[in-house]
C-alpha cells in the first residue's frame, strides 16, 4: 500500500472516532404547533349600550275656541290663527339593552332604550291691528324631555359582522306644552278678558319604525347607526283668562290640539354578554 493510502485511511479513521455517535436519542423531536381553531362570530346573546343622537320634532297644533262670545271671531277674520305648527331639534342620549337570536344569517331581537331628551323650542303668530281687530299674538311651545322605545328588530348579516336591520315598536316620551293668547299686548291682562295662558305636561305613548346598520369592532363589541321615526299623538292644552274682574278669573279661552311626531338619527355602542 502506498504512503498516501495509508495516510488518507489513518486520517478517515480519525475522524470517524472523533465524531459522536448518531443515535435515535440524539435526534431533537418534531415540534408541531397547535392548530388555531377559527373564531366562530355569533349574534346571539344579550347587550347593553349606550347611544348619542339628534332628533327634529314637529309639534303640529290646531287652536278652538272655547269662548263663544269673541274668540270665535278672532278666529274668524285671522286674528288667532287655526293652526300654529313648530318645529324643535336637539340633542338626545341613553342607554339600551336587547337580546339577540341568530339563525343562519337572519338575526333577530328584542330592544329597549331609554334617552334624555332636551328637544323643545316655540312659535308665536303676530297679528297686526287691522280695523276692529287688535293687535294680537298667539304663542305655543312644545318641549320633549325624555324619550324611550321598546321595539323588535329583524336583520340580515350582509356579512358575519354586518347586519342591517328594520326595526318598529311602542314609543313613549314626556311631552310638555304651553299656550298663551294675547290681545292688546301693551293692555294689562288684569283687564284684558282674553288675555289667557295654558299648559299641559303628559308622558304620552305611541309608536316607532326605522332601521340601521351594526356591525362588529372587537370581540364583544358592535357599533350601530339608527333611524327612526315616531308619532306620540296628541296632547291638549286650554288657555284660561287671567283678567280679574267679574266672573273672568280662569274661564277657559282657547283649545289647543297637538300632535308630536319626530325623527332621530343616532350612533351606538353596543357590548354583548
Amino acid at each position: 500500500m502506498s504512503k498516501s493510502a495509508k495516510l488518507a485511511c489513518v486520517i478517515g479513521c480519525v475522524l470517524l472516532v472523533s465524531t459522536p455517535a448518531l443515535t435515535a436519542d440524539n435526534l431533537a423531536p418534531p415540534h408541531y404547533k397547535a392548530a388555531v381553531p377559527p373564531q366562530i362570530v355569533t349574534w346571539t346573546g344579550a347587550y347593553i349600550g349606550a347611544t348619542l343622537g339628534y332628533g327634529w320634532t314637529e309639534s303640529a297644533s290646531t287652536i278652538t275656541a272655547i269662548d263663544t262670545i269673541i274668540t270665535p271671531f278672532f278666529l274668524s277674520q285671522g286674528t288667532t290663527p287655526r293652526s300654529l305648527n313648530s318645529r324643535f331639534d336637539g340633542f338626545i342620549g341613553g342607554a339600551e339593552i336587547g337580546y339577540n337570536w341568530q339563525i343562519d344569517r337572519w338575526v333577530t331581537g328584542l330592544e329597549t332604550d331609554l334617552s334624555y331628551s332636551k328637544m323643545g323650542t316655540g312659535v308665536t303668530y303676530y297679528a297686526p291691528e287691522i280695523g276692529a281687530n287688535p293687535e294680537t299674538l298667539t304663542s305655543h311651545n312644545t318641549e320633549l324631555s325624555w324619550f324611550g322605545t321598546a321595539r323588535a328588530r329583524l336583520g340580515y348579516l350582509v356579512t358575519p359582522e354586518t347586519l342591517f336591520f328594520a326595526t318598529g315598536g311602542l314609543a313613549y316620551g314626556h311631552v310638555k306644552v304651553s299656550s298663551t293668547l294675547v290681545p292688546e299686548p301693551t293692555f294689562p291682562c288684569a283687564r284684558n278678558a282674553l288675555c289667557s295662558a295654558g299648559s299641559a305636561s303628559e308622558t304620552r305613548i305611541g309608536w316607532a319604525i326605522g332601521g340601521g346598520v351594526e356591525s362588529k369592532i372587537a370581540s364583544n363589541w358592535t357599533a350601530k347607526v339608527e333611524y327612526l321615526h315616531f308619532d306620540l299623538g296628541t296632547i291638549s292644552d286650554t288657555t284660561l283668562s287671567k283678567a280679574t274682574f267679574a266672573a273672568w278669573p280662569g274661564k277657559p279661552i282657547m283649545g289647543v290640539n297637538s300632535n308630536v311626531t319626530g325623527n332621530i338619527v343616532r350612533i351606538g355602542v353596543n357590548y354583548q354578554l
